[in-house]
């Protein structure tokens, strides 16, 4: 009797064991799967970078789908579709997520890292391995491809991303928003090479007023394209009002139009910051003065190019005093247009 107690307490001690080690194996991200380089350090690191930057914002910084973008953004901890799944979704889109998450293509390698790092971040449900593939997989059904009118709210955000004539070259308007950004950032960068070369600060940063607003720039010359950032961040917001107020707008553009249209008002109030200190500056205010004013110049036209996290919570969103061009573009690819 005494050796079949010590043998069941023995054999429960085996699965004790065996459950712990199973569950601290989990805990360290060691779950199947396809992934080719799950389980790879470097990979895991790379990824966890890649993920914060592109996909933190709607997924949330822990991957629970508690971001600030896009709602009802997916659990990515109890994802359980196989690796090859979730690659496809990153590439093609999902049902509420553009492709790669409307911020522009990831290659295999980048991918595969983000998925390395996921795996370290799933939950004991998650599966990532894939599954036996179907017959009815391997030849997925090609449906007929059926000439549709485009929809009205699209024109407007066509003059928005691709082509509009109003602007130098017939360019879309965030085309020209960053064109003009650009040439501010590059001579906002010229103007703090010397703070203490105080003509080049002021000839600089009237540079920077000219591509922020020539209409702001009363000699009339300077280094931008005539349109300014300004008038493009006001006409972004034009255009986003009109597209949700067309009659076949549907949800998500009503939806997404109201970030990108918040984004855009951020920009514009940058703007009117950076040519009141600009002013500022040109109109005769003490050198300390003006070496402080330029290095806020620069920090602000970074904010329309990228955004600012404002709240400090590690990402960028849409909201007033955070969302800039990125975010614009990133809504907009949520809309698809």
């Amino acid at each position: 009797m005494t050796g079949l107690v010590v043998g069941g307490l023995a054999a429960f001690g085996l699965i004790v064991a065996a459950s712990l080690s199973g569950q601290a194996a989990h805990a360290a991200g060691k779950v199947e799967s396809s992934n080719p380089i799950t389980g790879d350090k470097d990979a895991i690191a790379a990824g966890q970078t890649t993920f914060r930057a592109r996909c933190a914002p709607c997924h949330g910084m822990r991957a629970n789908g508690r971001g600030r973008g896009l709602p009802n953004s997916s659990d990515l901890t109890k994802f359980k579709r196989g690796y090859t799944k979730f690659v496809y979704i990153v590439k093609n889109g999902g049902k509420t997520m553009p492709a790669y998450g409307g911020l522009g293509k990831l290659n295999d390698d980048e991918i595969n890292q983000v998925g390395a790092y996921l795996e370290t971040l799933a939950s004991r449900r998650a599966k990532w391995i894939d599954p036996p593939a179907k017959k009815s997989e391997a030849q997925p059904d090609v449906q007929p491809v059926v000439a549709t009118a485009p929809p009205e709210y699209q024109a407007h955000l066509d003059h928005i991303q691709k082509a509009l004539g109003e602007t130098p070259g017939g360019v879309g308007l965030l085309a020209i928003l960053e064109q003009e950004a650009r040439i501010a950032q590059q001579h906002a960068a010229f103007a703090v090479t010397d703070l203490e070369d105080y003509e080049n600060i002021r000839l600089h940063t009237a540079h920077v007023r000219h591509a922020i607003n020539p209409a702001e720039e009363h000699s009339g010359a300077g280094p931008g394209k005539g349109y300014g950032v300004a008038r493009a961040a006001k006409a972004v917001i034009a255009h986003m009002e009109l597209a949700a107020a067309t009659g076949d707008a549907t949800d998500k553009v009503k939806a997404h139009a109201a970030h990108v249209i918040s984004a855009a008002n951020n920009i514009v109030f940058w703007c009117y910051k950076i040519v009141a200190k600009a002013n500022q500056i040109t109109g005769g205010s003490s050198p300390i003065t003006q070496a402080y004013y330029a290095e806020e110049i620069v920090e602000r036209i970074q904010w329309i190019l990228e955004g600012t996290d404002a709240d400090g919570d590690g990402a960028i969103s849409w909201t007033e005093g955070e969302g800039g061009l990125a975010q614009i573009r990133q809504h907009l690819g949520f809309i698809g247009g």
